[in-house]
């Protein structure tokens, strides 16, 4: 017997991590709240001869992309659609072992399947809770942060 994924019903965004082999997309949950925050901190280089020059650097830091989520991650995955795309779903056993095995990161997207607007990019996993275990499906809270370019696109 197949089981369709269900967690992204009545939710417009859903989270998706690359494959190991990076060849193809598993759904990982669907999103309940979300939060984000990006970081540019700058050292003014101004000088004699230039009006207003920034730049990134050691002492000030590099510029951070923070995802702060909860949602839902079904144990009983086979496959979903989303946008006419099929995803592998293996929501929580992926990201249980995305969030404590090896350097604890990936690449992940944030989609929302109504505007499809997304945001994409290389995350560690800083943060993961396990807020609550009923049959079929775990929710969880997690923070994942970036030091990479991230690409931000549409309405999240």
């Amino acid at each position: 017997m197949s089981t369709d994924v269900n967690v992204q019903k009545g939710r417009d965004l859903v989270l998706l991590a690359r494959n190991d082999d990076d060849t193809a997309w598993q759904l990982l949950g669907g999103v309940k709240t979300t939060g984000f925050s990006f970081d540019n901190p700058v050292e003014d280089t101004t000088s004699s001869s230039t009006r207003g020059d920034y730049t990134e650097s050691e002492y000030t830091g590099y510029s951070t992309v923070t995802l702060n989520i909860s949602g839902v991650a079904d144990k009983r995955a086979e496959s979903d659609t989303l946008g006419g795309v099929t995803y592998a779903g293996i929501g929580a056993e992926r990201l249980l072992e995305l969030a404590t095995t090896g350097q604890r990161c990936g690449k992940f997207k944030m989609i929302n399947v109504d505007s499809d607007g997304f945001i994409e990019g290389e995350f560690q996993i800083t943060n993961f809770s396990k807020t609550g275990d009923t049959p079929g499906l775990l929710s969880f809270d997690a923070t994942l942060q970036s030091r990479s370019s991230v690409t931000v696109q549409g309405a999240v």
